[in-house]
């Protein structure tokens, strides 16, 4: 026991006391905020140019309505109009549409939009634009058409304008969340969902570069014959328990580090990012993740002799763990759903796809004491199996093992 805890202490004084591990622990906070938070405020913040549209009115009812409508409801900072509109009505249809088409081909116009003669009927519009992925502009101006279609429909009925503004007037839809005593709270829209997010990725961050550092320390023992040397003093599984721990803990530490920063910014916004029972589980879930995805790289490094081959194969388990990050929006949006619970029993992204869950919604605690023993479990083999892999590998040079050498190892 004391062989162990020497090594840990070893590798946790050594790797904490590098430049760059604390380079990397301070920037790596920094550079997760600015790189979710400055996109969104691009997307959020204001424009400052107006856009040309081309409207083709077939009806010969909605144009002009909709210049008026759209002209005064967005207006840019400086108070001119966010949109202008070049309206195309009284000629031939197909020739009016053909004419449009040519202005956004030659780029003076940034869309256009077909309304055709029976719009009332058909109830379809047609939207082009050389960029598509403009989701901002495509849901205001579909707003606006929404909202004058419905309007117009209203005045064709003879219905009153006092009762047309009082039917349109818009809904103030204030989300609001419940605490744990009972009272309620307004709910910031996007710090609900960057949250779980957060914690997601400073899971991901942190167990990766501590089972990276493990990886090579790995490789570098073996290849430089200094564990030919440790193992004449202490047993293999004595030194993969040292560097487990050692490195574990040193991943705890830039855990608390990303926690404490989290929980000043946080406090100094106003917001409460942090509870004591979220934290408890983020720490079990790192732990087990660590554990388990230590383990595989352990393994990983004792098969390799170089590190360039075996950071080839851990890239394999690198794009397992994104994808959690790839279906973190349907976790966020639907956490009790069947395939949420699913995901969360799969020992390589239980880690990630519970600490999603929990910081939306907290789950059924059977659903978390399950998903703590299955990756309990998963520890124990994963370490089992990298335990007969590094004693029987560590020692080989030369030739790399197959997969079936591989498999012969673990079935003996």
């Amino acid at each position: 026991m004391n062989q162990v805890v020497n090594i840990a202490r070893w590798e946790y004084l050594t790797r904490i006391r590098s430049r760059w591990f604390i380079i990397s622990t301070l920037l790596i906070p920094v550079i997760m905020i600015v790189s979710m938070l400055v996109p969104t405020l691009l997307m959020t913040s204001e424009d400052t140019e107006s856009r040309l549209i081309a409207i083709v009115d077939g009806s010969a009812q909605y144009g002009h309505l909709f210049e008026q409508m759209i002209t005064h409801k967005y207006e840019l900072k400086d108070g001119r109009p966010k949109y202008q509109i070049i309206l195309l009505q009284g000629r031939d249809y197909a020739e009016m549409k053909g004419q449009a088409l040519e202005l956004l081909d030659s780029s003076l116009v940034t869309a256009c939009i077909i309304i055709p003669e029976d719009l009332s009927e058909s109830r379809e519009l047609r939207y082009y634009a050389k960029n598509l992925g403009n989701f901002k502009d495509q849901a205001e101006l579909q707003i606006t058409l929404q909202d004058l279609f419905i309007r117009q429909r209203l005045v064709d009925a003879a219905v009153s304008e006092e009762v047309i503004d009082s039917v349109t007037r818009p809904l103030n839809f204030t989300l609001m969340e419940i605490g744990k005593e009972g009272e309620e709270q307004e709910a910031d829209e996007l710090l609900s969902f960057l949250t779980p997010i957060i914690f997601v990725l400073m899971l991901f961050l942190s167990i990766f570069m501590s089972s990276q550092i493990l990886l090579r320390s790995v490789i570098e023992e073996r290849m430089n014959r200094l564990v030919e040397i440790l193992l004449s003093s202490v047993s293999p599984t004595q030194l993969m328990a040292g560097k487990i721990t050692g490195l574990g803990l040193l991943g705890l530490t830039q855990v608390g580090v990303y926690l404490v920063l989290g929980q000043v910014v946080s406090t100094f916004q106003g917001y409460a990012i942090l509870t004591s029972e979220s934290t408890l589980f983020f720490l079990v879930y790192f732990v087990l993740g660590y554990l388990f995805y230590a383990a595989i790289f352990a393994a990983i490094g004792s098969i390799f002799n170089s590190e360039h081959e075996a950071q080839q194969a851990s890239s394999l388990f690198s794009l397992i763990c994104i994808l959690p990050i790839m279906l973190s929006s349907y976790v966020i949006s639907d956490p009790n759903s069947t395939t949420s619970v699913v995901l969360g029993f799969i020992p390589f992204i239980t880690p990630f796809i519970m600490i999603l869950r929990i910081g939306v919604e907290m789950p059924q605690l059977w659903e978390i004491i399950a998903s703590i023993l299955v990756m309990a479990v998963s520890v124990v083999l994963a370490i089992l199996a990298a335990g007969k892999i590094f004693k029987t590998a560590i020692l080989v040079y030369g030739k790399r093992p197959t997969l079936s050498v591989i498999w012969q190892w673990l079935r003996t």
